[in-house]
């Protein structure tokens, strides 16, 4: 493969007052459309009918934030595995994808934490999940690379030929990776405002991970910034925080979102590694 260098494209330009004006003035005569849906899990009611819940749109990011060992990286898979299809709906019954199946639909999955023998058992856990492999499923294992190197490589994939226009899901498990320091005000911002650039030039959904810290908010001021301009916050927090009991049911609730919220499930393992949602109803959560 031909050796490609990757520039960040976050260049200082010239300040342009009158195109931003332009550009950023809200017509409200002009009738804006709900962005369309990627993947919705659930579904609402409104003056009597029934809608799919706009979940993960695409233009938008969400977040799954969870302490750690809380099985995020499985339901990753799971929301990946939703948008492809398949045979997901058997272990996620409420997971509808709106994937446009007449198009050459270009998934990323980038994990930053794992070695490779367990990210690529976490990236095999797709295809079992839709039960075939998906075509353009792409999955990277950047572990050890830089922060500035992997949003370098982001830029890259999404101007990439073989990619561009194609990108509508990119999954990011361990976006705190992305900087440095998750306490860095400066840097957590500039991280944040880059998912946002990417999400509204590409128009794609970006589905990024990352740690809870101890009063169950995500970790540091990148945690913060992204929560906060996030569409969709899931929660992961298990049943029986007992570190013995090695597959109690997670439950998943909706923190936070911009639309109908799904009611919260629970989900566990089965024989195969891999997820499903189980019954558990434990109401005192």
């Amino acid at each position: 493969m031909k050796t490609v260098i990757l520039k960040n494209q976050d260049e200082d330009k010239e300040f342009n007052y009158a195109s931003m004006y332009n550009e950023c003035l809200v017509d409200l005569s002009e009738v804006k459309m709900l962005p369309p849906t990627a993947l919705g899990i659930g579904h609402h009611e409104y003056k009597g009918e029934t809608y799919l819940n706009n979940t993960f749109t695409y233009g938008e990011f969400s977040v799954i934030k969870a302490k750690s060992k809380r099985k995020k990286t499985f339901f990753k898979s799971a929301l990946i595995a939703g948008y492809i299809g398949g045979q997901i709906t058997n272990n996620f019954p409420e997971f509808k994808t709106q994937r446009n199946t007449n198009e050459e639909t270009h998934i990323i999955d980038i994990d930053t934490e794992q070695g490779d023998y367990y990210a690529q058992r976490a990236f095999r856990r797709v295809a079992d999940l839709v039960g075939n492999p998906y075509e353009h499923y792409y999955p990277f294992g950047v572990e050890g690379w830089t922060p500035s190197e992997i949003i370098s490589f982001i830029d890259g994939l999404f101007n990439d030929p073989k990619h561009k226009g194609k990108i509508k899901w990119i999954s990011i498990d361990g976006v705190a990776d992305l900087v440095e320091n998750s306490n860095d005000i400066i840097e957590s911002n500039k991280v944040a405002k880059k998912l946002m650039k990417w999400r509204k030039e590409y128009n794609c959904h970006i589905n990024c991970v990352i740690h809870n810290n101890s009063n169950g908010e995500a970790t540091g001021h990148l945690g913060s910034y992204v929560q906060k301009r996030s569409e969709t916050v899931i929660d992961l927090e298990d049943t029986d925080p007992d570190p013995k009991v090695r597959n109690s049911p997670i439950q998943v609730v909706q923190a936070y979102s911009r639309g109908a919220s799904f009611d919260y499930f629970h989900f566990k393992l089965n024989e195969e590694t891999l997820p499903y949602e189980c019954d558990i109803k434990n109401e005192s959560w």
